[in-house]
């Protein structure tokens, strides 16, 4: 229930600019974004980390696409948050002993610690790719074809990515049985 919520700002986004424009859907993520986690505190009391840094960057850059009436602003924050889980899953695979991976899944989930550490790496570079992904797009395809994009190639890409670790996952704990 909870992780269905953190899709109403991002498809309202889509349905506000597929008849509007850009900047009044930027409004209504930023409404709905904010929205979102006053019902996760009130509801769940509990805004997890993540939902918490895009509320965040969610304001500051909608904040920055209003203000300057300029719609990069709004897609350069999908680019910000890959490269910043990027950079989290890096730098916690180099600097701490238990993968960011194996903190998220590890209660639900038993690998091998080498089995861990690919997976964190993996995650990791998924999240570069679609940061790159994300540019790309951004610099070379028209705004309503990045917000397309970021809507479903994003949302299809990352289910799908989920879903191929789920086989790899599957994999793993059955060969260790």
């Amino acid at each position: 229930m909870k992780q269905l919520l953190n899709f109403v700002p991002i498809f309202s986004f889509f349905i506000v600019y597929k008849f509007y424009n850009i900047f009044l859907a930027s409004t209504i993520l930023m409404i709905l974004t904010i929205s979102v986690c006053i019902l996760f505190k009130v509801v769940f009391n509990n805004i997890d980390k993540m939902d918490y840094i895009n509320c965040i960057c969610v304001l500051f850059f909608g904040s920055l696409t209003l203000l300057f009436h300029n719609s990069n602003y709004i897609k350069w924050k999908v680019t910000i948050i890959y490269l910043f889980l990027f950079l989290s899953f890096l730098i916690n695979h180099l600097l701490i002993k238990k993968p960011l991976i194996q903190q998220l899944l590890g209660k639900q989930i038993r690998l091998t610690d080498s089995s861990w550490n690919i997976l964190n790496i993996i995650w990791s570079i998924f999240f570069l790719i679609c940061a790159i992904i994300n540019l790309y797009v951004m610099f070379y395809f028209s705004e309503s074809m990045w917000v397309l994009f970021k809507v479903f190639g994003l949302t299809f890409l990352t289910l799908f990515f989920i879903f191929i670790n789920i086989i790899y996952i599957y994999y793993l704990t059955s060969r260790n049985k």
